[in-house]
């Protein structure tokens, strides 16, 4: 009796830690969000009875700052939110009321996975169904969350379902999105100092090379701005210039988080190559008349900065390369072709077919994923979208012929394309390579990364409501891996 009277106690005991365990809010925290194995953004967690706050930082470069009222269901009454760019002045914080049993979620804030999971142990079902409402805009859309068992669930949300796993509290450990290759960590402790923001066009935090603002005169009296990143020894060293793709770009050729060419900028810059980002002309801080901007005009603004940097101290003139993106990866055949000079080319989901072609292959791709319209309806909205007025960019972008170009380039060349780019027919890239090799260029490099789309990003659809709603915007780390690599090998 002795026996069984501990063995009750002992029960009892652990019943009652048990029901401890799984009320109460969850402890402060950080959530680290990777992709493909590489840190794109922390959210740093604070949580109360009644309030959560979250400050998440995406890509050292933009902050999501946002305080929430929670109600006893876990559903939101309010919040105050602000997103700042990195280097940034204060901003007027966005105030939104939430009706009942709605949440927030914002794919950016990783602490909103935790949210969906502490309404669904609210309502008790194996599949809740939970509205959710946006930080800043009007949307909303229903979250749907499975439990799995008591620490497993499946969240989705904007056509992504993560894998969650929770302490007995509800209290998210990790979270997976697998089609993706993103994954988020809850880590205790990890400081912001071990993640510092990091200005657009600056140098990194942790001082791996130099980062100047410079200022290039073109054709017309046109002054061009942009950065020169150079490796921190003095030496002469290669240099590289970056191409924008075809609608109005800064430098970065996105805004923060999404910044392709700060990232690609900073993956060659580490590796010894020095590189030069550049406003479009009438874009940022260059001059000029954005309006009247065409593809020859830009070709002619990279011959400029090809004869600046060769110019430049500390640049080995013999060692130029030309990375161009999208549209870019047209205009770097374009200047190569006709510039002996230039010792290689890199092309980041460059087209491979004529003008007309990606107009109707990129309008048919954005038609056919859009559920809202009728398949009856579809072939009709493209012949709509294909006779709807083009910019003067557009029209002379459309007008070239690729494979002229890229017969005529002999400087070795890496072409890379995501496999589920939907701006760019895939078959693009192989057809660059024929073309080039086509004259007897030896050294022509095809590279196809799968579920990788446009924007350069994980991304298993290749549509707007795949990659816009990722909870990470740094280019892929392949991508960037191989872009390195390769120049590396070419150029030092």
């Amino acid at each position: 009796m002795k026996i069984l009277g501990l063995c009750l106690l002992v029960t009892l005991g652990l019943v009652s830690a048990a029901r401890a365990a799984t009320t109460g809010p969850c402890a402060a925290t950080a959530f680290l969000t990777f992709e493909s194995g590489t840190l794109a953004g922390v959210d740093w967690v604070e949580q109360g009875p009644a309030t959560i706050h979250t400050r998440s930082e995406l890509t050292q470069s933009a902050v999501i700052d946002a305080t929430l009222d929670l109600r006893d269901d876990q559903s939101v009454r309010r919040s105050s939110a602000t997103f700042t760019p990195a280097g940034s002045g204060p901003q007027t914080p966005v105030v939104k009321t939430f009706g009942p049993g709605v949440i927030y979620w914002s794919d950016m804030v990783p602490s909103s996975v935790q949210l969906a999971v502490a309404k669904a142990r609210a309502l008790d079902r194996p599949i809740a169904r939970v509205e959710a409402a946006s930080l800043f805009s009007g949307s909303h859309g229903v979250v749907v969350v499975s439990r799995v068992d008591a620490t497993d669930w499946v969240v989705t949300y904007h056509n992504k379902s993560y894998d969650v796993l929770t302490d007995g509290r509800g209290c998210m450990i990790s979270a997976s999105l697998p089609d993706f290759g993103v994954t988020i960590e809850r880590r205790t402790g990890f400081s912001p100092n071990a993640y510092p923001q990091w200005n657009p066009y600056a140098a990194p935090p942790d001082g791996a090379y130099h980062a100047t603002d410079v200022v290039i005169p073109a054709a017309h009296g046109v002054v061009l701005a942009g950065t020169l990143t150079r490796p921190l020894h003095p030496s002469k060293v290669p240099a590289a210039i970056l191409i924008t793709g075809l609608s109005p770009h800064e430098r970065n050729n996105g805004q923060p988080p999404w910044m392709p060419f700060r990232d690609i900028a900073d993956a060659l810059t580490r590796a010894g190559v020095a590189v030069l980002r550049v406003d479009d002309r009438g874009v940022g801080k260059s001059t000029g008349d954005n309006s009247t901007f065409t593809t020859f005009a830009k070709a002619d603004d990279i011959r400029a900065e090809v004869r600046w940097l060769k110019a430049q101290r500390g640049v080995d003139p013999k060692r130029i390369a030309l990375v161009g993106y999208s549209e870019g990866g047209l205009i770097a055949p374009m200047v190569a072709a006709d510039d002996p000079s230039i010792a290689a080319v890199i092309t980041l989901a460059g087209p491979g077919v004529t003008g007309p072609e990606v107009a109707r292959y990129q309008i048919e791709a954005a038609v056919d994923g859009d559920p809202s319209i009728a398949p009856s309806d579809r072939a009709k909205e493209i012949q709509r979208q294909l006779a709807e007025p083009l910019t003067a960019h557009e029209r002379s972008y459309l007008s070239v012929d690729p494979m002229e170009y890229a017969r005529r380039v002999r400087c070795p060349a890496l072409i890379i394309q995501g496999s589920t780019d939907l701006n760019i027919p895939v078959r693009s890239a192989e057809r660059i390579a024929a073309a080039m090799r086509s004259n007897g260029n030896p050294d022509v490099t095809v590279r196809l990364f799968s579920d990788v789309n446009h924007a350069l990003l994980p991304d298993t659809s290749g549509l707007d409501d795949g990659w816009v709603t990722l909870p990470a915007f740094i280019t892929s780390p392949h991508v960037l891996d191989e872009v390195s690599r390769w120049a590396a090998a070419h150029l030092l």
